[in-house]
């Protein structure tokens, strides 16, 4: 060590206090200049930690006095031969902790790194042991479904409709909102085409005033095929929030109706659908959920009803109401069940029906869904006088539709107000415009950030119209960025979506109190929004 050169010198002034283990071994040669063994001329305090409980104290020591020096000597010797490094993971003292080495070649020597990873090691062994938990339960696992092949089977004939339902709700809430959007300017241009041609319709005499009758007409076709569109994606939606837990207020009669529409075509080449509705309160229910039993219980009404004579076979739809309960009763005319087949209808695994003809979600799993509402689930049948599978569920103390606040006064419903819309999507600016345009101010912006800028400067709005979802900053942001400097213009927010909700989304609308409007939008309701707008205070 009394030899130093200048380069080693400085390696050791800089590794001397470093973290990390460094131990420089120079090659000890013969008389021939072949390498024989390995001298260390330096060990800093991070490695002598890492290896002194192995073994010793390593400078000044060559690698043959270790008992594990052959193994040593065989990694080092390549390195300086070929000038090729090496990394290696090390165990030490049985295992209970672990070296990374890393090994290059320095002078006519090696330089070794040590790095503690004991930790990432144990977590390594840790997530092996789950993996090997892991697999053993799915040994098991398999084990179990090859014994049971045939009750499987039959399970996934009943989830075949459901995992379809569901894929259509996710791929409806994916696109929803790429689909509302363009909807919403149609419908309204739609509507503001009709308001406009029936206008001049009514100051128009002759044939002029025919061939407008007509275009009036075709414009109204258009505009209800486009309200058909939104409700068919409204109703596929609400299977997308069928993992949802929450139990809200929930309208019976409009999730019997959103079944009834995917059941159809089961029904109609079946039966009559008839209604026997009566005045009941909102349920506290989950909506998607109930709505996949309701539909489940049309399907099943169809599937027991023989084909061939649809005008005298019947599936009813019964609401009413008891005490706190509200009931609701799928009745069908079909080949009903016998005492035995009704007294495991509600078993898991358990169907009459042949394989691959059982598509719904299964009545156990339909009983189980309706007990998880606090509700109750059960069924009445005589053979050849058809079934009637009956759904009991609590109140809700709340009612599910709000009564929206009427104009504050004749005043402000003909008052010129000023309008904010901002939305990314420039036909929604446009209709909004020609919606408002007539009568009110009205300034578009398709950007976020515009809005914020503008919004600074200038907040005397009278109502402020904000797409939720926007690409540069969202809806929410805006609100959060206004909110830190107390603008006075918040109370006058309405958020405009389409249906693109994150988790974010959702729970910020549950957060704050401002009204939100789905896509597409009545025009009236834009004017009664406007109508309804709160006072400015001007300065």
């Amino acid at each position: 060590m009394s030899e130093i050169d200048p380069l080693l010198r400085s390696l050791i002034e800089l590794e001397r206090s470093s973290p990390d283990g460094c131990i420089v071994a120079r090659a000890v040669r013969d008389e021939s200049g072949t390498i024989v063994d390995f001298e260390f001329v330096f060990v800093n305090a991070s490695a002598d930690r890492l290896l002194n409980p192995s073994f010793g104290t390593l400078e000044g020591r060559r690698i043959t006095s270790l008992a594990s020096g052959p193994s040593w000597f065989a990694r080092y010797l390549p390195i300086v031969e070929t000038g090729e490094p090496c990394v290696m993971e090390v165990p030490f003292s049985k295992g209970e902790y672990f070296i990374r080495s890393t090994m290059v070649r320095f002078q006519d020597g090696v330089l070794s790194r040590f790095v503690d990873i004991t930790n990432t090691k144990r977590s390594e062994r840790e997530r092996d042991a789950l993996l090997v938990q892991e697999h053993s339960v799915r040994l098991e696992a398999e084990a179990r479904a090859r014994q049971h092949q045939g009750e499987l089977n039959a399970v996934k004939g009943r989830l075949a409709q459901s995992e379809k339902l569901a894929v259509v709700g996710q791929l409806a809430a994916g696109v929803g909102h790429e689909i509302n959007n363009p909807l919403a300017f149609v419908s309204g241009n739609l509507h503001v085409a009709v308001e406009q041609i029936a206008l001049l319709s009514r100051e128009m005499d002759g044939p002029a005033s025919e061939r407008l009758r007509e275009t009036l007409q075709a414009l109204e076709e258009a505009r209800r095929g486009a309200e058909r569109i939104h409700t068919i994606v409204k109703d596929l939606r609400t299977l997308a929030r069928a993992d949802e837990t929450r139990l809200v207020p929930v309208d019976v009669h409009a999730a019997l109706e959103f079944s009834l529409t995917l059941a159809m075509p089961h029904l109609r080449h079946k039966a009559q659908v008839e209604r026997q509705l009566g005045k009941v309160p909102a349920v506290r229910a989950n909506e998607a959920k109930l709505g996949q039993v309701f539909l489940n219980l049309l399907i099943n009404a169809a599937q027991a009803i023989p084909e061939g004579d649809p005008l005298n076979h019947r599936v009813t739809l019964v609401t009413r109401l008891e005490g706190t309960r509200v009931v609701v009763e799928v009745r069908d005319t079909g080949k009903g069940m016998t005492p035995e087949v009704m007294s495991r209808i509600f078993e898991p695994f358990f169907t009459t029906k042949a394989q691959g003809e059982g598509t719904g979600l299964g009545l156990s799993i339909c009983q189980g869904l309706i007990h998880t509402m606090g509700g109750e689930m059960g069924v009445e049948s005589e053979p050849g006088r058809g079934s009637t599978f009956r759904v009991v569920l609590p109140m809700s103390e709340t009612d599910v539709t709000a009564t929206p606040a009427p104009a504050r006064t004749v005043a402000d419903v003909q008052a010129r107000k000023r309008v904010l819309v901002v939305d990314d999507e420039p036909g929604i600016g446009s209709v909004m415009r020609r919606i408002l345009g007539r009568v009110h101010e009205v300034i578009v912006l398709q950007s976020g950030r515009e809005a914020l800028t503008l919004l600074e400067r200038d907040d005397n709005f009278d109502r402020v119209f904000c797409d939720l979802m926007m690409g540069d900053m969202t809806g929410m942001d805006l609100h959060a960025r206004l909110a830190e400097k107390g603008s006075e213009c918040l109370s006058r927010f309405v958020f405009m979506t389409g249906g693109g909700f994150t988790e974010r989304a959702r729970e910020f609308l549950q957060s704050v109190s401002v009204p939100r409007i789905d896509k597409p939008f009545e025009p009236e309701v834009i004017r009664s929004l406007v109508a309804q707008a709160p006072p400015r205070y001007t300065t």
